[in-house]
């Protein structure tokens, strides 16, 4: 199903809204949407999940909803639970794999407190230890923080901080921007893209995003990489994309576990257990915390269907 420009913008739109934000978590059927994605409120009912989720073959990172963050106290509380969840992730054995937004930092109002608060999850991160792929991922948000994302990774990177940083398909440029990270063996999570920029920057059409899509995985899985510390990693709900990137690892010699899909809590259940059961490694992006409106609205604004059934008389 194509998604409108339009239709994203405005779901975006609705995501920063405070308005919109107090209406709709007051909703009782949006209640619902949330508790479905949003996975659960507090760093010990996440870690729960993850444990269960591990138990059945899926690895988690854990991200603290918190997004378009315009104050020091919402930065801070984002902070301290992102590095809880880290440290809690590594007591439990697992992955101290945790995603954040830079903007969920304070990226908005003060840039040098964003970095400053990135280190300081990284940090915790490195300390924690956990598991095989212990990571702080950097969520990539709209165009007008790119620049600083990427060059916030490669800070991190330069400090020796475990870190990747998530590439968007529909952009135009993002094949300049993957081939610095891959020189120096850096960790890329590739999604196609939930934000709403037009040419020329970026490709419209469906039937592009997914040419570039697969150009970009066949970069990050050329057999000269394989023996090297790059990590990729392959965003995606599409089977189509995930067949014929599994076909692509075949093809150079990647064996599974030395790259990942990954999917959002929540979406396609049945394929991402299906893909463990082939032995490929899986991670759910497990979002927790109360302020689920601005992440689920994105949510909408990718997919209309996921809300679709859930409230009576909605159409797209």
């Amino acid at each position: 199903m194509a998604i409108s420009i339009g239709w994203q913008r405005l779901m975006i739109s609705a995501a920063t809204s405070p308005w919109m934000k107090r209406a709709m978590t007051t909703a009782g059927n949006l209640l619902r949407v949330g508790r479905r994605f949003a996975g659960r409120s507090s760093v010990a009912e996440a870690v729960a999940v993850a444990r269960e989720l591990r138990a059945r073959g899926l690895r988690v990172s854990l991200f603290h909803l918190g997004e378009y963050a315009r104050d020091a106290a919402t930065v801070e509380d984002t902070v301290q639970q992102t590095i809880a969840a880290a440290r809690a992730l590594g007591e439990a054995g697992l992955d101290a794999h945790v995603s954040i937004d830079p903007t969920s930092l304070g990226s908005l109002f003060d840039e040098k407190l964003g970095r400053d608060n990135a280190r300081r999850i990284g940090e915790a991160v490195l300390a924690a230890g956990g598991g095989e792929l212990d990571c702080l991922m950097l969520d990539m948000e709209d165009y007008s923080m790119l620049e600083r994302t990427l060059a916030l990774e490669l800070e991190l990177a330069l400090h020796d901080v475990p870190v990747g940083v998530t590439l968007q398909a529909y952009l135009r440029r993002t094949g300049a921007d993957l081939a610095p990270i891959i020189h120096r063996s850096g960790h890329v999570l590739l999604v196609k893209g939930a934000f709403a920029e037009r040419e020329p920057r970026a490709w419209e059409q469906r039937s592009a995003i997914d040419a570039n899509y697969l150009a970009l995985a066949g970069t990050m899985l050329a057999p000269e990489l394989r023996d090297t510390e790059f990590y990729p990693a392959f965003g995606t709900h599409d089977e189509r994309l995930i067949r014929a990137i599994q076909s692509l690892a075949r093809r150079n010699r990647w064996v599974p576990g030395t790259y990942e899909f990954e999917f959002l809590y929540g979406v396609r259940p049945k394929l991402a257990r299906a893909l463990v059961a082939e032995g490929e490694s899986v991670r759910l992006y497990l979002p927790f915390g109360t302020d689920w409106w601005p992440y689920v609205a994105r949510r909408i604004g990718e997919n209309p269907r996921y809300v679709r059934n859930l409230i009576p008389g909605f159409r797209h």
